[in-house]
């Protein structure tokens, strides 16, 4: 059956209806107005006519719209391309970024919440004062003054004694009071200790203290304290650091004039505690620290915090760290 008689048999309208092709465009391929049209869409409305209608014949009207539109082809048969600036990427971009930023705010405020960017915080706070109270924390001593200590009764009436000290034997003093005849008294009990000028602090602390346990151990028979090794009671005037697993750093807090200063060391270094309240933060805990007292023996890789006077040293938490330092870190 061909187009023509197909629209004689059904009539436009009810072909409209079944193909959904319109009636002024049947009308137009009934007529052969392909000028109407274009090649596309005439191709395109037969192959819906050949699936609505199997008994339909279209093939004739077929080889016509081709050979139309052969015929009536531009003479320019080059495809013009059009270029649009695109004006959306640029906000999508810029959603983009806003997303990333919001991201690493937010990442920053939680870690702010949480506490984790306290030390970094803490650090930034405390940087700007550091050379000044190095300065001031500074010891005024040398090497040839701390061989030669004096223990005065008073500044007219002194006591000259000379006493060799031990390669890294020099005691630090963490105030900064020169002349301070305290000081020099708590100096001459740290290097009168040292007996041979060949052997190391670190032999020399570990004799003493281990005569002290053997005379604690026969006259009270008490069992050890765990990471504690009492050696007597008396005043503490000096404590030393000594690092047991390579380089070390810490810092001494001065609870009255709320000056610090920092020390990167690997040896063992003994410091002046002058009657004077300090706080002590270490990097990590493979250290002992040795005062006139006790011995504290720290082996792990955590920060450790420590309260000492004159009369006690003790490991503390970071809170009560934190509570003795006006609620700062280091």
């Amino acid at each position: 059956m061909l187009f023509n008689e197909l629209i004689e048999q059904q009539g436009l309208e009810v072909i409209s209806s079944k193909t959904n092709i319109s009636s002024v465009n049947l009308e137009y391929l009934l007529h052969e107005d392909f000028e109407k049209l274009n090649r596309v869409k005439a191709l395109g409305f037969l192959l819906i006519l050949e699936r609505e209608y199997k008994e339909i014949d279209v093939n004739d009207l077929r080889e016509k719209i081709k050979l139309y539109y052969e015929e009536h082809a531009p003479s320019d048969d080059k495809v013009v391309m059009i270029a649009k600036d695109s004006t959306t990427g640029g906000g999508g971009f810029s959603f983009f970024k806003l997303f990333i930023i919001s991201v690493i705010l937010g990442g920053g405020y939680y870690l702010y919440t949480q506490g984790k960017l306290d030390p970094l915080i803490n650090n930034i706070e405390e940087k700007q004062n550091f050379f000044d109270d190095s300065k001031a924390l500074e010891s005024n001593s040398t090497i040839e003054d701390a061989q030669k200590v004096v223990v005065g009764k008073s500044k007219t009436d002194s006591i000259h004694i000379e006493t060799p000290i031990a390669p890294k034997a020099k005691t630090i003093t963490l105030n900064d009071e020169s002349n301070n005849t305290q000081t020099a008294v708590k100096t001459i009990k740290t290097v009168s200790t040292i007996k041979d000028t060949n052997k190391s602090v670190e032999s020399i602390v570990k004799e003493v203290t281990d005569e002290f346990l053997a005379k604690e151990a026969n006259s009270t028979r008490e069992a050890p304290i765990k990471k504690e090794n009492r050696v007597a009671d008396s005043s503490i005037t000096t404590v030393s650091i000594n690092p047991t697993r390579g380089m070390l750093w810490y810092g001494f807090i001065n609870l009255e004039t709320k000056k610090r200063r920092e020390f990167m060391k690997k040896v063992l270094t003994p410091f002046a505690i002058n009657n004077e309240k300090w706080l002590l933060v270490t990097g990590h805990g493979y250290v002992d620290i040795i005062s006139d007292s006790k011995t504290l023996e720290i082996a792990d890789n955590k920060k450790h915090y420590f309260y000492i006077d004159s009369e006690d040293m003790r490991e503390i938490d970071k809170t009560e760290f934190r509570e003795l330092n006006g609620n700062r870190g280091w």
